[in-house]
C-alpha cells in the first residue's frame, strides 16, 4: 500500500461521510428487518398483498440505504 493511501486510511473520512455511511447502514438494517417481519408475520396466511406491501416498504428503506452505504468513508 502506497504511503499516501495509509496517510489517507489513518484520517478517516469526514464526519459528513460518517454520517451518510451510518445513515445507509440503519436504512439497510430497518429494511432487512422489515422484510424478514413480513416473511414471518404474514407467513401461512391468505393476505398476500399486505406481505407484499410490507415487504415493499422494507425495500423502500434498503435501496436508499445501500446506495448511501456503498462508498467506504475510509477510502475518501
Amino acid at each position: 500500500m502506497s504511503r499516501a493511501r495509509l496517510r489517507a486510511r489513518r484520517r478517516g473520512g469526514s464526519r459528513a461521510a460518517w454520517a451518510r455511511y451510518f445513515l445507509g447502514r440503519f436504512l439497510q438494517v430497518t429494511g432487512l428487518v422489515l422484510t424478514l417481519l413480513a416473511a414471518t408475520a404474514f407467513f401461512g396466511t391468505p393476505s398476500t398483498l399486505a406481505m407484499l406491501r410490507t415487504m415493499l416498504v422494507g425495500v423502500a428503506f434498503f435501496v436508499p440505504g445501500w446506495l448511501l452505504a456503498r462508498k467506504d468513508p475510509n477510502e475518501g
